[in-house]
């Protein structure tokens, strides 16, 4: 599914919507280029949660925050870490194992470990200076929720 987004207002309200569709043990994947949205993204589905907006922001120096919301959302940024041995390390697979929702900035070096339930999101630049383009694709129990979402 492809979304455009004319800002980062915007952005936040998609996000604040689809976490409406958050379930206990989700796992969303994130992949943007850097300054792209990811942060912008995590706070809309915070804010969908009930954490309050200025609680977000981007985990890349410490690596991984929790939000207390609604459900309780993980946010990683495994960008500085090199492999999924690095991600067990920190905890990973036991918080994939739980109840909370976990959002996984850069993800690649996590794919051994991902569940094949998830949704990843890949927001890419648009055309105009704030413009982005949203792509979600839903795997597994995630197709048929993210099929009922009318953004």
């Amino acid at each position: 599914m492809l979304v455009l987004s004319s800002g980062p207002a915007r952005t936040e309200e998609l996000a604040g919507q689809l976490a409406q569709l958050l379930q206990p043990g989700d796992v969303i994947t994130l992949e943007a280029p850097l300054g792209g949205g990811k942060t912008t993204f995590v706070r809309g589905l915070a804010a969908g949660l009930g954490v309050p907006e200025d609680e977000v922001s981007s985990p890349t120096f410490v690596i991984w925050q929790i939000y207390e919301g609604r459900l309780r959302l993980h946010h990683l940024d495994a960008y500085r870490l090199r492999s999924a041995e690095e991600l067990e390390e920190i905890g990973l697979s036991e918080a994939l194992g739980g109840q909370d929702v976990m959002v996984l900035e850069w993800p690649g070096v996590a794919e051994p470990l991902l569940p094949a339930d998830r949704l990843q999101v890949r927001i890419e630049y648009g055309t105009g200076e704030e413009e982005r383009t949203l792509e979600l694709e839903g795997r597994g129990n995630w197709r048929p929720r993210l099929e009922q979402w009318k953004p």
